[in-house]
């Protein structure tokens, strides 16, 4: 056989090949998504209710295996092992979404929002923007959820500046806004990660803290505080990010179903947190609730 028809038929080969196989690989990809939310909480049944239904649709050829609890570190400590292709995604609360683009701090400007009308809309006109600014850092947003309107829980009554500088308060760790606030306001603070704030609050480093109900139930810190300030101070808000370069190697059809699934999901996980955050703050009265409820212990309103 002659160079030039061997030149042929390897061309022909080529050819044929580059039609029969699909561009992207058949086994299963799994896309590792870690979380702080404890399991059983509404945040990882929505990743789970996401999982169970990327593989429905895909034939199990898509799949998230879920990290929760914190098992991956924090939300800094996830973020590096995404860039290093350890995990492939999270879910993010305000601290994780801020550290990729620092400009989503403005959405959590304390006492920017008055209700979730407000804030619907915000995201709504704001979404592309939002999720190219994600995309240019190498991440895919795949929907928003709620955390929620913050407010102050503490061990004794909060009731303004005067009072709050007597005690020690916890901030979050590397969070810049609550850092200048607690400056200009001559508050003591202490900074801490968010899994470490139990173990502040039950070793008296810390003596108030500041979170959506729900959120305070859900790690535990209802159990070491006696006060709800009636006032939310700000809304926070996190969302569900993927690593790009792997969102990429999942087929196009694939890809549009994970966005679509997740999207969904999100969505009913941020109304799911609207009536937690809403039933367990109506919960709070003078009188000490029974913990298997899932209520605030001892919580008391204080007005402010």
């Amino acid at each position: 056989m002659t160079f030039s028809k061997v030149l042929w038929f390897v061309s022909v080969i080529l050819m044929y090949s580059t039609c029969i196989f699909h561009p992207y690989p058949l086994d299963a990809q799994t896309l590792k998504v870690a979380s702080l939310a404890p399991d059983g909480s509404s945040w990882i049944k929505a990743l789970r209710a996401v999982d169970q239904q990327i593989q429905d649709q895909t034939n199990g050829v898509v799949k998230l295996k879920i990290y929760p609890g914190g098992v991956q570190g924090d939300e800094k400590v996830v973020l590096r092992k995404m860039r290093i292709g350890q995990l492939q995604g999270g879910g993010f609360a305000g601290q994780g979404i801020s550290q990729i683009f620092p400009d989503i701090l403005a959405l959590q400007i304390p006492f920017l929002f008055n209700d979730y009308n407000e804030i619907d809309y915000i995201l709504e006109h704001m979404d592309a923007f939002y999720k190219e600014a994600y995309a240019a850092r190498g991440f895919v947003h795949l929907g928003w959820t709620d955390i929620g309107f913050v407010h102050i829980l503490s061990k004794v009554p909060i009731r303004g500046v005067d009072d709050i500088r007597q005690h020690k308060v916890w901030r979050l760790e590397e969070e810049p806004i609550t850092d200048m606030l607690f400056s200009l306001a001559q508050v003591t603070s202490v900074p801490l990660t968010i899994p470490d704030v139990l173990l502040g609050l039950q070793t008296n480093l810390v003596d108030v803290v500041y979170a959506p109900p729900a959120a305070a139930i859900v790690l535990q810190w209802f159990t070491r505080v006696q006060y709800i300030n009636k006032l939310p101070i700000n809304y926070t808000l996190g969302a569900l990010l993927v690593d790009a370069k792997s969102f990429s190697q999942l087929a196009p059809d694939h890809q549009v179903l994970l966005r679509q699934i997740a999207a969904k999901e999100m969505r009913a996980l941020s109304l799911t947190t609207r009536r937690e955050n809403e039933g367990r703050f109506m919960s709070c009265s003078p009188m000490v609730y029974n913990r298997s409820k899932r209520v605030l212990r001892n919580c008391k309103r204080s007005q402010i």
